[in-house]
């Protein structure tokens, strides 16, 4: 998978739109001003409200432009026909990581929308798009009878959970905490892929696949 960071986009809009993410990952909703945007991205705050009428629509299209990134990414890898549903849980779920580690300020972000309320803001339609394809994965397998009949929101709980936990841990200043931080991509897939197939996964011999890394 290409982890290029992403390029500084030329149009003003993208500027404002890249700005504004990192603004609202660091700051939260409540605390990120618009001033401190437009001085981000080079221009005057009258100017910014030639792209954005205010803040919360602003933020919306923040969360718009990640969610549909993020769909972009994780696409392909749930869409392969005859590929096993262990092996495309693994897939998927590297493809998660992946993207996380490249793109921290959306844990952020998504960390200051529940803990202040504001995920009411984010569009709902890009949102249900990546659910509903983890949510079809789970069905598969349990349709073809590897998987248990796990509530998608256990699932999305253990992976939001504990990604989000994972990259938040440096900024932590409870010791034991930090010094177990290592920061290996690969690592923390492979643990994030475990544990899911402990919760999935019916005991099985013959459902037993190697993680691909």
């Amino acid at each position: 998978m290409n982890n290029t960071p992403p390029q500084q986009p030329n149009d003003t809009r993208g500027r404002i739109l890249q700005a504004a993410r990192k603004q609202f990952a660091r700051n939260g909703y409540a605390g990120t001003r618009l001033d401190d945007i437009a001085v981000d991205v080079g221009i005057r705050r009258p100017s910014l409200f030639h792209h954005f009428k205010d803040k919360s629509t602003l933020y919306q299209a923040v969360w718009q432009q990640a969610m549909e990134e993020q769909d972009r990414q994780l696409t392909p890898y749930f869409e392969q026909p005859g590929t096993h549903p262990i092996e495309l849980l693994h897939l998927a779920t590297d493809a998660w990581v992946d993207y996380a580690f490249a793109n921290p300020d959306f844990i952020y972000l998504s960390l200051y929308a529940v803990a202040s309320g504001q995920s009411e803001e984010i569009p709902p339609e890009t949102a249900i798009q990546t659910i509903d394809r983890w949510q079809k994965l789970i069905d598969r397998g349990i349709k073809e009878g590897v998987f248990n009949p796990v509530p998608l929101v256990d699932c999305m709980s253990l992976i939001a959970g504990m990604t989000s936990f994972y990259l938040t841990t440096p900024n932590n200043n409870v010791p034991q905490l930090v010094g177990s931080y290592t920061g290996d991509r690969v690592l923390f897939a492979n643990r994030l892929k475990l544990l899911l197939s402990t919760l999935l996964v019916k005991p099985q011999g013959d459902n037993v696949l190697p993680f691909r890394r």
